[in-house]
């Protein structure tokens, strides 16, 4: 991907991730309304590669994931749940066949193993069927993994990192929710020297609420 295209997807995210940002920074309305309740978010999910090319990169195009997140749920006026968060998030993209391209003049053969850590907020609207939109930038990195590579760190590819999506939570009890969601994940390459990561993630979640 060219720099001129990077440009409106940096943006784009960078937007987001302040909004979010300026969101998780009012908490002073949340306190009065509701006292804030400790919120531990499990996603499971599958990653479905957009960039790099998964035919020319022998890569799979779906993968496997997961998502561990935990931060503290407010109750707003109007029915509104805000929930500034941190977490990590683990991705795995298969090797299709041959070797993979992972940084400037290396090729090596492997699985990708997408890394990300993050910082954001989530926000829904509604009591027992909650739509909720979320934002979270943060650090990533990648490894490969497979004979021979012994899970090494592929250099410089890694840096910001920036994810955007939906879900639907139903809250089943008072202290527990699921629901489906999905989202866009943007990871930058330091170096250059490839497409930056670029996928769509499908999946569940689990909030428990204490």
């Amino acid at each position: 991907m060219s720099s001129s295209s990077r440009r409106p997807v940096l943006s784009v995210a960078l937007a987001s991730a302040c909004a979010c940002a300026a969101v998780a920074l009012y908490p002073s309305e949340a306190r009065a309304a509701h006292n804030g309740q400790f919120d531990l978010g499990i996603d499971g999910e599958a990653p479905v590669l957009l960039a790099p090319s998964p035919t020319q990169d022998n890569l799979s195009l779906v993968g496997g994931g997961f998502k561990i997140r935990f931060g503290d749920q407010f109750r707003l006026r109007g029915g509104i749940r805000l929930t500034p968060e941190v977490g990590y998030a683990f991705d795995h993209i298969f090797t299709s066949a041959g070797d993979t391209p992972v940084s400037q003049g290396v090729v090596a053969t492997g699985d990708w193993n997408m890394n990300r850590f993050f910082a954001g907020a989530r926000l829904g609207f509604g009591r027992w069927v909650v739509p909720t939109v979320y934002a979270h930038a943060g650090y990533a990195f990648r490894t490969i993994s497979g004979a021979g590579n012994a899970n090494a760190e592929i250099f410089g590819q890694s840096g910001f990192t920036f994810d955007t999506g939906v879900a639907l939570d139903f809250h089943l009890a008072r202290h527990l929710s699921i629901g489906p969601h999905a989202e866009y994940v943007f990871v930058s390459n330091s170096d250059g020297a490839q497409s930056s990561p670029q996928w769509l993630a499908f999946g569940g979640h689990l909030d428990i609420l204490f």
